[in-house]
């Protein structure tokens, strides 16, 4: 925000400059909440502005046969993807049921009628605070006079948030963007400012043929809960990246002729989708449509709400009635997994739809398990069953086979690589599957040579993992099995100072502290436990997250959030302790620290079945700064652009390959 606008937001980071409305319809009590203080005209003097200026099981795979569909506009079948560039009309949509109040009127531009008082020799723009209606792309432009003691003035005029629309010289708003926001503009006459703001409300309304006036009234009077009909995923409270694929909606418990209404709403978002869903009813929003949504929303919280019409009923329900919030920021970096179903590790890119074959693209088939990717998204160290160890991720290329130096390949199995991708250290817990070979010492990642004087020499620890920030090397202690951290100096090459941070404790269902990571700064460390050696092989045994400090010894939360301890699983008890192997990534974006993580839960009704059919990839936030036995972690949600015909665990989150900061 330029000095001189006078608006502040605070709670959230807003990186594009726009401030943002965020009065909240109803209180929730997971969501994260901004107190938002504008002020729209001030007089300010040349001498104030100046003081303000101041492979695992030796080749056995598991198999699943998880569907994935999609279906056209026509919303038939079981999946339903609306176009929001091929929507019905919009004429007869009513007041939203949930969320802000449309302005209403004669006029689709609303203006506070208090903005035209100004003393004599004060600097005003008028109307001070207005709103403008975008609707189907469409919005009027909004006329601004600045004016001197009550008397219109020439001014020079100028505004923030030019993405969303922009003044001209008389001070004519005119919007050009494709969502909302709230656009400051300020004009300047003989040495005052005033300031005056205008929010752009985003209002969208799809309605299919099959969906009537008459319907359209019912669905949207709903107020009494649905008894049958369930929201299945996403869940509640859930936080989700902007730049990600739109999620998809999935309900369960409908019957065929079943009609709906999915209403997102939001201070400055109005957006209705009425369809007609036959079960397993799915519904995923047009991207287009989605990335409008998100970029409105921008670091705030909206409702959704979804209203389902039986056939023959005259009243309808209400089958959710959630609260997301959606980031400012899209995520930072890659996630590098492997498809145990395949044999072979991929990639996901940031947003990407699908997975990239990479290394098959490289000329490398078989077994490529037991993999760890350094921080900087440039080097994959693999202990599998094929002829490479050391892989360049920029060149898509082998650099090192172990076995030219003397060495098991599988020595490097599950091994902690650096931020840079210069050094390794084995791991040696023998009991993981594979088994890794690993022991003392650390190792040059480009040559497979041992490393002097590292602090290493003759101690052996399990699943070692270097901090993204290079400053500290968490493990579980060979010997006792609790987690523990070393200091790191990636200059020397050496460690220091061990620390035990958290015992295995005497809980025989949680005594084994499994695949530690380490947050960006280094400060914290999520892992999962589950009763040891089975916790250290994900078919058997059941896992739970957990994460600690890694400067105060004791202090262990269990992230409840994500394991969904509370939450009201449409699967019941079956998605309780599937969940393993958290890594973080390597940067937080928008306000948060992020983890991909392995679960064996169900998803929506995409994916259902035993533990031992359901396997994929999920993703959590965590507050950025947690405060010390207080669980960070929010409701997950499931990775897009994974494969869901495939068994997916072990994530890397590295940055992306070519990023310069990396």
């Amino acid at each position: 925000m330029r000095s001189g606008t006078f608006s502040t937001c605070r709670g959230q980071s807003n990186p594009s400059g726009r401030s943002r409305r965020c009065e909240r319809s109803r209180p929730h009590s997971q969501a994260r909440v901004s107190a938002c203080i504008s002020v729209t005209s001030s007089v300010i003097s040349s001498v104030a502005l100046a003081a303000l200026a101041g492979c695992g099981d030796s080749g056995g795979r598991e198999d699943s046969t998880a569907a994935s569909a999609s279906a056209s506009a026509s919303m038939s079948g079981g999946s339903i993807s609306m176009s929001g560039g091929e929507s019905g009309s919009s004429s007869g949509a009513t007041t939203p049921t949930t969320g802000p109040v449309e302005p209403t009127g004669t006029s689709d531009v609303t203006v506070d009628p208090t903005s035209t008082s100004g003393g004599s020799g004060l600097l005003v723009i008028d109307p001070a605070k207005s709103t403008v209606t975008l609707e189907d792309g469409v919005a009027p432009p909004q006329q601004l006079t600045a004016k001197l003691g009550g008397q219109p003035v020439t001014a020079l005029w100028t505004s923030e948030a030019s993405f969303l629309g922009s003044v001209d010289d008389s001070g004519l708003v005119t919007i050009s963007g494709n969502y909302g926001g709230q656009i400051q503009v300020e004009a300047l006459h003989e040495g005052q400012q005033a300031q005056a703001e205008v929010d752009v409300f985003f209002k969208k309304v799809i309605t299919p043929p099959e969906v009537t006036e008459a319907d359209k009234l019912l669905l949207d009077a709903a107020m009494n809960p649905d008894v049958e009909a369930v929201l299945a995923y996403p869940y509640d409270q859930m936080v989700y990246p902007k730049g990600l694929p739109s999620p998809e909606l999935m309900w369960n418990g409908s019957a065929p002729g079943d009609k709906y209404l999915v209403h997102f709403s939001h201070a400055l978002l109005d957006v209705k989708v009425y369809a007609v869903a036959e079960p397993p009813s799915r519904l995923t929003i047009e991207q287009g449509l989605w990335d409008s949504i998100a970029a409105t929303v921008n670091g705030d919280t909206m409702d959704l709400r979804i209203h389902r019409l039986k056939v023959g009923e005259v009243a309808a329900t209400v089958v959710a009635d959630d609260t997301w919030t959606i980031t400012s920021e899209p995520l930072i970096g890659s996630v590098y997994y492997w498809a145990n179903s395949l044999g072979r590790v991929l990639r996901i890119n940031p947003g990407a739809l699908a997975p990239e074959d990479f290394l098959l693209a490289g000329g490398q088939d078989g077994c490529s398990t037991c993999h760890s990717v350094s921080a900087n998204g440039k080097t994959l160290i693999l202990g599998g069953d094929i002829a490479v160890s050391t892989w360049d991720l920029v060149k898509n290329a082998p650099v090192l086979d172990l076995t030219t130096v003397g060495k098991p390949i599988r020595d490097w199995a599950m091994a902690a690589v650096s931020p840079d991708g210069s050094v390794v250290v084995e791991n040696g817990e023998i009991n993981l599957p594979g088994p890794p070979g690993g022991g003392d010492g650390m190792w040059d990642a480009l040559t497979g040579l041992k490393l002097a004087n590292t602090g290493l020499e003759g101690i052996t620890l399990d699943m070692p993992a270097f901090s993204p920030d290079g400053t500290k090397l968490a493990y579980v202690d060979h010997v006792s099995h609790a987690l523990s951290v070393y200091n790191y100096d990636a200059a020397l090459k050496q460690v220091n100072t061990p620390l035990e941070l958290v015992p295995p404790g005497n809980d025989p269902a949680l005594n084994g502290i499994t695949f530690p990571s380490m947050s960006p700064d280094g400060k914290w460390i999520v892992y999962h436990r589950g009763a040891y050696p089975n916790s250290l092989d994900t078919r058997f045994g059941p896992g739970h997250l957990y994460i600690a400090s890694s400067e105060t010894p004791g202090q262990e939360v269990r992230l409840a959030g994500a394991n969904g301890d509370a939450y009201p699983f449409v699967a019941g008890p079956r998605d309780l302790g599937w969940n393993y192997e958290p890594t973080f990534a390597p940067r937080t974006s928008g306000g948060y620290a992020w983890v991909v993580f392995t679960s064996r839960r169900t998803y929506g009704n995409r994916l259902l079945g035993t533990k031992d059919e359901a396997k994929q990839l999920w993703m959590m936030a965590l507050e950025e700064n947690p405060t010390p036995g207080v669980d960070p972690s929010h409701p997950a949600f499931w990775m897009p652009g994974q494969d869901l015909n495939t068994l997916n665990m072990r994530g890397f989150w590295a940055l992306v390959k070519d990023d310069p900061g990396g």
